[in-house]
């Protein structure tokens, strides 16, 4: 790598420069911790038990039958990786939690970087296209944006999809190499998030093509099976390569699922009633660009909406519909213009498998966001087929950079800007930025948790808050569920409710202290313009 950088000087300087401000923004975040999403706060929860000595990846809290009865629950909603590693560095540094977040972002964005890098150049790119395409990447807002908040398992398995799409494409035969690889590669992607076994689904295909192909000579299996012999000896190839491959695939996930999925709800078993939507198949259709772009990010939500987003669900929608037709464009331009068999192979693989998988959840309501964030590897492996179409003339060449600019322009100021938002904000016990939460209502739940020590339950209505609670035992409510307002029977110390203020303004306090029906007689206090206290004793 470093002879080849070493021929080619601008895309040396690119990397070099790419390289140095992703350093630049490792240190920022170091000085000031990003914030973390829920997702991961709950594997803070989960982490905090296991120092107290609770099992591997069991979440305990106060259970509804009687919450003076602790209740465990397996993990498995969630991948392990995105609390363990931030732990590992941890004990490793003896830091907080903050700090060693801020490590794991630093370390799995050069790592992911660096693998897509390689990726590229192995899917027959040349360096040029290779560089502008990493380069790229690190420019957009979903790269820049985990500097300042912490994902949790999409950034885990950025640093990993990469490095294994490589060994996926690295084999030129199916050994017991292959096979080993194939198999510790998926232990390791569900470490980093379990909807990674939807894309070692895709990568173990790409082997099979690939390999295949080149064995036989065929993109894909004879179009006249029984014209000749020779058909015969392509077909037989195929099959075997397919067997072989089944191995390892078939048994990783036996064990995936005896040993960890099937201990816990996942958001695959969750569902309803099919209901088709313009969504449904419009936006795993449109992810190639809608992920590769950062659309979710720019537009503050797009079709999931948290009250934030810029546009009405209408126009999102129509913004989606605009985007799969680039999206459905690019792909009939790369296949007429690839640069090689094996990219083909990898962003068809992916894109088609991406589709069929996220689309069967959708339709089936489960509880899987409909977000670009779950799409990204196959905005990324877009990225630089995009790439390579843009050089062939230079009105686009042209264009490409531009709208190059315009993502810098923005990430770059979104990122000093929410690094400006955490440097100011919260910070409790974990040391991460909690931009949600004032100063006042931090430092009284944590004056509260410390003289309360042992005595009380608190109640909050998000993980990430609730993770900041030491010293006593603490219920955390997921209100994005769809069932999260359930009964809590029983008495356990005085009860505090941690209450938005728009929870008042909308009715929703008094549904919320009917939870709890072994307490009565709440009195509230206002800790803060946006938050409220309610307490009820013993």
């Amino acid at each position: 790598m470093l002879s080849l950088l070493q021929k080619n000087k601008w895309e040396r300087l690119l990397l070099m420069a790419t390289g140095l401000c992703v350093l630049i923004a490792a240190i920022l975040s170091f000085i000031v911790p990003p914030g973390a999403d829920t997702d991961p706060c709950w594997g803070f929860i989960v982490m905090h038990g296991m120092e107290q000595g609770h099992h591997f990846n069991q979440l305990i809290m106060p259970g509804p039958a009687n919450i003076a009865d602790d209740h465990a629950e397996f993990l498995a909603w969630w991948s392990p990786g995105q609390y363990l590693l931030p732990y590992f560095f941890k004990l490793l540094l003896n830091i907080n939690t903050g700090h060693s977040v801020s490590l794991t972002v630093a370390l799995c964005n050069i790592l992911g970087l660096a693998g897509f890098y390689k990726l590229f150049i192995r899917l027959n790119f040349n360096a040029g296209v290779a560089a502008v395409s990493t380069a790229f990447i690190a420019s957009q807002l979903f790269f820049t944006a985990t500097f300042t908040y912490y994902s949790g398992g999409e950034l885990l398995l950025f640093a990993f999809i990469g490095w294994f799409l490589y060994g996926c494409f690295l084999f030129e035969k199916v050994t017991w190499r292959l096979l080993l690889f194939l198999f510790l590669a998926s232990f390791i992607g569900l470490f980093a998030k379990s909807s990674f076994l939807w894309a070692f689904a895709a990568g173990t295909a790409c082997c099979w093509i690939n390999i295949s192909s080149r064995e036989t000579g065929e993109l894909l299996l004879p179009k006249n099976i029984a014209t000749s012999s020779a058909n015969g000896q392509r077909i037989s190839i195929w099959v075997k390569n397919g067997l072989f491959l089944a191995v390892p695939f078939i048994s990783s996930l036996f064990i995936l699922y005896v040993f960890y999925l099937s201990k816990g709800i996942t958001p695959a078993l969750t569902g309803g009633v099919s209901v088709v939507k313009a969504e449904t198949f419009g936006f795993p259709l449109a992810s190639p660009f809608l992920s590769a772009f950062s659309v979710d990010e720019l537009f503050s939500g797009l079709i999931c909406q948290d009250g934030g987003s810029l546009v009405s669900h209408q126009m999102a929608v129509l913004i989606v519909f605009v985007f799969l037709f680039l999206s459905l464009t690019f792909l009939v331009l790369v296949m007429k213009f690839s640069p090689g068999k094996k990219y083909l192979v990898a962003f068809l693989t992916f894109y088609i498998t991406g589709v069929l998988f996220f689309s069967f959840l959708f339709l089936n309501q489960s509880e899987v966001s409909c977000e670009g964030r779950h799409f990204r590897v196959i905005g990324i492996l877009a990225i630089p087929g995009l790439v390579y179409l843009a050089f062939k003339t230079k009105l686009t060449t042209v264009l490409f950079f531009a709208v190059w600019l315009f993502f810098i322009y923005t990430s770059s100021a979104t990122f000093l800007r929410e690094l400006e938002g955490n440097r100011d904000a919260a910070k409790g016990n974990l040391g991460i930025s909690q931009q949600l939460y004032d100063k006042n209502t931090m430092n009284a739940i944590l004056k509260l948790d410390r003289d309360q020590a042992g005595k009380a339950t608190f109640v909050m209505l998000s993980s990430d808050i609730a993770a900041e609670v030491r010293y006593n035992r603490v219920i955390a409510i997921d209100t994005g569920t769809k069932s999260w307002m359930i009964p809590y029977h029983g008495q356990c110390g005085n009860l505090y409710i941690l209450m938005p203020a728009d929870f008042i303004s909308k009715n929703k306090a008094d549904s919320v202290l009917s939870c709890f029906t072994g307490y009565h007689n709440f009195s509230s206090k206002q800790l803060s313009p946006d938050f409220y206290l309610y307490s009820a004793n013993h």
